[in-house]
Formats: C-alpha cells, sequence, structure tokens
C-alpha cells in the first residue's frame, strides 16, 4: 500500500478507493444543519461568549466524551477478523472505515475549538453584536450550524460502532452454524 493512503488529508482530499472523505460531509444533511443553525442564531438571545459558557462548552464535552468512549470500542472492533473480511469487500478498504471515525472525532473538535472561542469571549470582544449586527448573527448560525453536525458526527460515531458489533456478531453467528453443519456431514 502507498503511504499515501494511510495520510488522513489524502483519504480525505482523494479517497482511498471510493470517494475523497469530504464528500461524506456534503450531503442533504448539511442542509438540516444549515436551517437549525439559522433557526438558533435567531431564537438565542444571548451572546455568543454566555451562550457557550452556559450550555454548550459542557455539551461538547459530552460529544467529546460520548464519541471518545465508542471509538474505543470501534477500534478494538476495527481490529476483529471479521470487519477485516468486512473491510476487504468494502470500496476503499479497511482505511475507509479508520478514517470516518477520525473525520467524526475531528468535526467534533473543530465545533468545540469554535465555541472555545465563543467561551473566551473573542468573538463578542472584536465582533460585538451591537457594532455588526447581520456577521454576528451569521457567525452565530455557523457555530449553531456546528454544534448540530457535530451531534450528528457523535451519532455517526456510536452508530458505526454499533454496527461493526453487530456485524461481528452476525459473522460469528453464520461461522458458528457452518461449523456445526460441517460436524453434522462428517457425522453421517
Amino acid at each position: 500500500m502507498p503511504v499515501s493512503n494511510l495520510s488522513y488529508w489524502h483519504w480525505f482530499f482523494r479517497g482511498s478507493g471510493g470517494r475523497p472523505g469530504f464528500l461524506r460531509l456534503l450531503n442533504w444533511w448539511l442542509i438540516g444543519h444549515i436551517c437549525i443553525g439559522t433557526i438558533l442564531s435567531f431564537a438565542v438571545k444571548a451572546e455568543l461568549q454566555n451562550a457557550a459558557n452556559t450550555v454548550l462548552l459542557p455539551l461538547a464535552g459530552i460529544f467529546i466524551g460520548l464519541s471518545f468512549a465508542w471509538a474505543g470500542n470501534a477500534q478494538a472492533l476495527l481490529q476483529s477478523s471479521e470487519m477485516e473480511e468486512i473491510a476487504r469487500y468494502h470500496k476503499g478498504g479497511f482505511t475507509e472505515y479508520v478514517f470516518v471515525f477520525q473525520m467524526a472525532i475531528l468535526m467534533i473538535l473543530v465545533a468545540m475549538v469554535l465555541w472555545g472561542f465563543a467561551g473566551l469571549g473573542i468573538f463578542d470582544a472584536h465582533l460585538p453584536a451591537a457594532k455588526f449586527p447581520k456577521f454576528y448573527t451569521l457567525l452565530k448560525g455557523a457555530l449553531f450550524t456546528f454544534s448540530s453536525f457535530a451531534l450528528r458526527e457523535c451519532w455517526h460515531v456510536i452508530l458505526g460502532a454499533q454496527w461493526m458489533l453487530l456485524s461481528q456478531y452476525e459473522m460469528k453467528k453464520a461461522r458458528h452454524s457452518e461449523g456445526q453443519v460441517d460436524k453434522e456431514k462428517a457425522i453421517n
């Protein structure tokens, strides 16, 4: 395997046999996240610093905790022989599975860093709502969009790990039943 296939950024921009990784982010759900971000930018009257410190940074901590816990589970599952076998038949191969989880974690971290800047008051100090009301609303919308996106990616980590767990179980069950059939044939 060429070394470039082991690079996250190579996968992100070019893919690993399938489509580029960033295209996983550009789908119809993005419109939903933008709608949620827009609605919240008008509905939440609090300044970004207050919103970040009160609700969103603690919530981001929960996203990260959940994602890292499930990503650890996913790492263990990815190392199983069943997942290696499944990956052989997937366009993009094993690399695709590894980097999809990495991208989800990266998107959650990006959202947390952006809200960290808001919590530190950087946006409120340099782009106050009173002086730049339209840009401030746009910025709020972007931050809430990233929050919605982070929630989705956290859920994708959980779903991916559960899918791998169920797939591993089904493969073990199939192998076990094939083994039983082979034993019965040997006896007869």
